[in-house]
């Protein structure tokens, strides 16, 4: 980038006000359900698989469900409290250490070149050749859980203002 040193500083610092205030909403914790944790992991795997149901969905929400007090402290209702950039963190090491998940993170097809695959670029394509991106997941559930609770905080401010 050309420029004065003074105008790439400002530019950093604006990118950095900016990179706080946008991303200020992921040091908010949310509050959940275990059911919460497992219906965002099914809901993610069938978005992002090539196939109308991944391989061995069951399974995966099973390791997946048997794992979840490693994610956060659970009440006696199946409820937790959780900062949502520990839950990204702590869902990401859950996934990437069961087998049956990681499966779906590789091409049945076996390929292991440096291709870029893409059904929603290229159109159809042999789904053998594409994969879940188990990183992805993870954070798309993570970002679904920020949502709610954007959603959850607006409502209330429409209630509140409506009183």
């Amino acid at each position: 980038m050309e420029g004065r040193p003074e105008d790439i500083t400002e530019i950093n610092q604006e990118s950095t006000i900016m990179n706080a205030v946008v991303h200020d909403r992921f040091h908010r914790k949310v509050w959940a359900f275990k059911s919460d944790f497992t219906g965002a992991l099914a809901k993610w795997l069938v978005k992002q698989s090539p196939y109308v149901v991944p391989d061995n969905l069951s399974l995966c929400l099973e390791e997946f469900h048997a794992r979840l007090d490693e994610i956060a402290v659970f009440d006696t209702a199946g409820m937790a409290e959780i900062g949502l950039l520990d839950l990204n963190k702590n869902v990401n090491e859950i996934l990437e250490s069961i087998p049956v998940i990681m499966a779906l993170n590789e091409p049945k097809s076996g390929h292991n070149e440096n291709v870029f695959v893409s059904r929603y670029h290229d159109g159809p394509s042999n789904p053998d050749d594409d994969f879940i991106d188990i990183m992805a997941v993870a954070q798309n559930i993570t970002c679904e859980f920020a949502e709610r609770a954007d959603a959850e905080l607006w409502l209330d401010s429409q209630r509140r203002a409506a009183e």
